[in-house]
């Protein structure tokens, strides 16, 4: 299905494809036409308005912004070779230019079908009649008196089609005139192409062209019958594109045709309009499912000729045959140079069993199964079980050792075969589990994986590794020694730990930065330094820490991710291989199984393009909007602006994820801004002054660089009210009005006092009367304010108040915030037996108590944190951008510190108390999203904090998930402690109670 080479690609499977729809913001699902400008936005015609698109934003334009576009319904855009913007709609023309984003309407007011620039001020419109515009003035053609369906440029002629003819129009204003057939009378014709010296046609009753003779015949189009043609296109590399009717057609140059039905594209595939980018990019706007993505693919999917089933599981490198053992799910067979695929073993043969491991060696290939030991002889193609011992046994490795020995690992555990005899190995009675997934020669030594832990075995004795981290027990898939002598090691559930020279375990997962788990196998690339991971999701890539030190951290750098696919596959191609053989290199290329055939990477794969990446400014917001053109460096604000929103991009198509930003206001900030993938900075309360506005962009693999940035210089004018004169009035006013206050208030002094005596006396009696009714409106605003009376805390009030706001701000940031850990966490503290305190000494010694505990949780508190009282004697703390791993941290400690303190009552006393804690972050990952309830969170946590009072008070406690839960069942918060109990009874969830003695 494609060549192995890594130039020319001769397949349409080669393509990678993306897709997105209104979900994603484009204005509608309906595309009818794509077009790029000069500075490289791409722009998107559909049914409900004008799209401009990044790569990662769509910016929408419609009549009710832009009054001078003539319909939302949008049929044909083109760029003139001035950089305008034609647009051609159901109700007339518009155009406009993409740097100021000014629309200008023309009168055309019937509906455009198709649009030509003949001469570089010159554009001929088709609509209900042929208009030319000229230096912008509109005219009408009276060579063609028929209504105008469609036209193509060819040379110095242009073609046009009306519903009965085709006229060809020439530089020297001489029309021919062609009789349609009837067939295409009848239907509609939808595009004109010329391309091999000939007119073609794309219409409801199929594919056309002209022929030599000037007559207008069919074209033979594989598996297309007479049915529909949309669209014909011919990029730039030669290659020919057709939209039909529920299929897509593809041709490379010298090659036939290829097509993706509707089932492999995962949707209905009739575009009305194929784009082809500066990059080579292919855009197809689809009639109904938003717009796709077509992009040459760096990796590719490889079936190879004569394999019949395209379900890989194995594949190994054999460099005696210079091919690749290839185990698919019904054969065994080899993958030569030239693409064919060789069958050694048939289905019959293997006994429908699964391949998980081979090697080959004197002319003999042995195949670990999970139904036993095989035994395929190249001279006379038999197969045979050659140990009784391994013939039920499921074998997951087969590792050679020495000249002639081999080790085959399995569900019976460990044997070797030195070439005459088979021996188990003498520590199988040692391992917990018998069922052995890897092994690892080093010398004399061997490392051996099982489904429970990894063993080292070493001058005959069997050593436990990793003993005190989470890999002891691990299920192990993949073992990797280093030439620095790091050990890496992959766990199916655990995720990736990495032994440094020095000794130090380091584990990566999920919440410190692995892309993806579990990790079935691992490759270190000696040439660029490269240490490629698997996993049943995609693959990713990453640099050991130079010296094994660890620091800084791992960067992961993901190559193929669980929703990139290609044309004709779906999401998640990579990479479902079983047993020890899960990659093998060949070719430059690293070889992964997946559902449909190999995957080959390519290992000098560049992820990042060659070009800079250049960050364009987009548009600066106040209290009005100023655009920016292209080459502007300087903007004048108003001198009401002062809070201010810089918007910000960088134009990148494939992996417009990977693009992160970073800025620096220049004279207002002192450092560089870091954003992830935010393209907006915000600033309020701007000084007057001069800045200097700098953007950097750069892909996750790259450096930050001064080439990479883009500088825009901002002058914020001063308000008169700000100036030396304005303050110097000011002052003069407050010196005269001081002066005469003082005037005034030694004039009625005298008489003030006077007053002062005989309303204090009226205001005595006043004031006793009203006290009562005070207090009675004290207590009620007390209850209004944020502030509990008894211990100066936050109230429930605050709480429900600030939270909201404080998620909202964590949502806003997420991104960021995930990428360093973070989270926000709500701790519910309740004293144990807190009512014994005002039972032995009275209700003023449980205030007291109350107070001091209330300056405890104040003390330990961070600035950005706050204490509520919740309830009586419970507590709750709010931790604002805290880090996952050390929530419970905080909690055993507060749990410890309030153990420890010696609470002193009013008499004199002391007394001790303990406290339950019940603990909850947000966000909690789930299957399906992120739990984004505050409501919810906090639910949880008072369940974990009834978990601890009912396990014996004294202790902290939390819920954790299994990963499958899904935040579906968390939509309902009415019901939350139902859905616990349900999870908890199903094991899907758990309690995990702890105290700061560590039981």
């Amino acid at each position: 299905m494609t060549a192995f080479g890594q130039g020319q690609f001769g397949s349409i499977y080669d393509f990678d494809i993306k897709h997105w729809n209104s979900a994603d913001g484009l204005s509608s699902n309906s595309v009818r036409a794509v077009s790029q400008d000069q500075q490289g936005y791409l722009w998107i015609g559909t049914l409900y308005g004008l799209n401009r698109f990044d790569g990662h934003h769509f910016t929408q334009f419609s009549t009710k912004t832009s009054r001078q576009l003539a319909s939302n319904s949008i049929n044909k855009l083109l760029l003139d070779q001035q950089g305008y913007m034609w647009v051609g709609t159901k109700a007339g023309l518009s155009g406009f230019n993409p740097q100021t984003l000014k629309f200008d309407r023309y009168p055309i007011l019937a509906e455009v079908t198709s649009m030509v620039q003949v001469a570089p001020d010159e554009l001929w419109v088709a609509a209900e009649n042929l208009f030319r515009v000229k230096q912008g003035k509109v005219s009408r053609i009276h060579s063609i008196k028929e209504a105008v369906v469609q036209m193509e440029k060819a040379g110095n002629a242009v073609w046009v089609s009306t519903a009965r003819s085709l006229y060809k129009l020439d530089a020297q204003g001489q029309t021919q005139q062609i009789l349609l057939p009837d067939e295409l009378q009848q239907h509609p014709l939808y595009d004109l192409s010329w391309f091999n010296d000939s007119l073609h046609f794309a219409s409801e009753s199929g594919y056309f062209h002209l022929d030599e003779q000037q007559q207008v015949v069919r074209c033979t189009l594989p598996g297309a019958d007479n049915s529909a043609v949309y669209k014909l296109f011919r990029d730039s590399s030669g290659n020919d594109w057709i939209s039909g009717y529920n299929k897509l057609h593809h041709r490379q140059v010298g090659q036939g045709w290829q097509q993706i039905s509707a089932e492999e594209l995962g949707s209905s595939p009739w575009f009305s309009d194929i784009f082809e980018d500066r990059d080579h990019n292919i855009w197809m706007a689809s009639f109904s499912e938003g717009l796709y993505r077509a992009s040459p693919g760096k990796m590719r999917r490889v079936v190879g000729q004569g394999q019949e089933d395209v379900v890989v599981r194995s594949v190994r490198y054999s460099a005696r045959l210079n091919s690749l053992l290839v185990a698919t799910q019904t054969n065994v067979g080899l993958l030569k140079a030239d693409q064919h695929f060789i069958e050694l073993v048939n289905h019959q043969a293997l006994g429908q069993s699964t391949v998980f491991d081979f090697y080959d060696r004197n002319n003999q290939l042995w195949l670990g199964t999970d139904n036993g030991l095989l035994l395929y002889n190249f001279d006379d193609q038999s197969i045979s079980r050659p140990f009784k011992e391994l013939a039920s046994s499921a074998i997951r490795v087969v590792q050679p050792h020495a000249q002639a020995g081999l080790w085959f690992g399995g569900s019976s555990g460990l044997y070797h075969y030195d070439g005459k005899t088979l021996l188990a190995a003498p520590f199988n009675a040692d391992l917990e589990s018998g069922f052995v997934t890897v092994i690892e020669v080093q010398g004399q030594d061997l490392l051996i994986g099982t489904t429970s832990g990894l063993y080292w075995y070493q001058q005959d004795k069997l050593n436990r590794v990793g003993l005190g981290t989470p890999l002891f027990g691990a299920y192990i898939t993949s073992v990797l020694t280093l030439p620095d002598q790091q050990m890496l090691i992959a766990t199916l559930d655990d995720g990736l730990f990495i032994k440094t020279a020095q000794g130090q375990w380091q584990q990566y997962d999920s919440s410190n930065g692995l892309p993806l788990d579990p990790v079935i196998s691992l490759w270190y690339d000696r040439d660029s330094d490269y240490v490629w991971a698997s996993s049943l999701k995609g693959v990713f890539r990453f640099k050991p820490a130079a010296g094994g030190d660890g620091r800084p951290p791992l960067s992961f750098e993901l190559i193929l991710s669980p929703y990139d696919r290609q044309l004709g596959t779906a999401p998640g191609r990579c990479c479902n291989g079983a047993g020890h053989s899960k990659v093998a290199k060949w070719l430059d290329q690293l070889w992964y199984p997946s559902l449909k055939g190999l995957v080959a990477v390519p290992l000098q794969l560049k992820m990042a393009p060659d070009r800079a990446l250049q960050p364009l400014l987009q548009e600066v917001t106040g209290q009005k909007s100023y655009a920016l053109l292209p080459d502007q460096r300087q903007l004048v604000l108003d001198m009401s602006d002062r809070n201010i929103s810089i918007s910000y991009s960088a134009l990148e198509f494939i992996k417009a994820n990977a693009i992160e930003f970073r800025y620096q206001l220049k004279g207002f900030d002192t450092e560089w801004q870091k954003v992830g993938q935010r393209r907006e900075a915000i600033y309020t309360n701007l000084p007057p002054g001069s800045y200097q506005f700098i953007v950097q962009a750069r892909y996750s693999s790259q450096n930050w660089t001064e080439r990479q940035q883009l500088m825009l210089d901002l002058v914020v004018p001063r308000l008169f009210t700000e100036t030396v004169v304005y303050k110097g009035l000011w002052l003069l006013l407050v010196v005269l009005a001081l002066y005469g206050l003082a005037w005034l208030w030694r004039r009625n002094a005298v008489m003030q006092q006077l007053e002062l005596s005989k309303l204090v006396r009226l205001r005595t009696a006043e004031l006793e009367s009203s006290n009562a009714r005070l207090y009675e409106l004290n207590e009620q605003l007390s209850q209004l304010t944020h502030k509990d009376t008894l211990t100066g805390l936050r109230n429930r009030r605050f709480l429900f108040e600030q939270l909201p706001k404080d998620i909202e701000q964590y949502q806003h940031n997420r991104d960021a915030m995930l990428q360093q850990g973070k989270c926000i966490a709500l701790l519910q503290l309740d004293m144990d037996n807190f009512k014994s305190i005002n039972d032995l000494y009275g209700n003023s010694a449980g205030d007291s108590v109350l107070q001091q505990i209330s300056g405890l949780l104040l003390r330990e508190s961070r600035g950005a944190d706050y204490v509520v009282r919740y309830a009586g004697e419970q507590f709750v703390l709010v931790l604002r951008d805290v880090e996952f791993a050390s929530v419970r941290d905080v909690a055993l400690q507060l749990n410890q510190l309030v153990a420890n303190a010696h609470f002193q009552i009013p008499d004199g006393r002391t007394v001790s108390l303990t406290c339950s804690i019940g603990y909850s972050c947000f966000p909690l990952e789930l299957l399906g999203g992120q739990l984004i309830s505050w409501e919810i969170s906090l639910q949880l946590s008072e369940i974990a904090l009834r978990k601890v009072k009912q396990s014996g008070r004294n202790g902290c406690a939390t819920l954790g998930f299994d990963p499958q839960v899904d935040a579906f069942e968390f939509e309902d918060s009415g019901h939350i402690d139902v859905q616990i109990e349900k999870l908890l009874a199903d094991g899907l969830a758990w309690f995990e109670v702890k105290n700061y003695l560590g039981s």
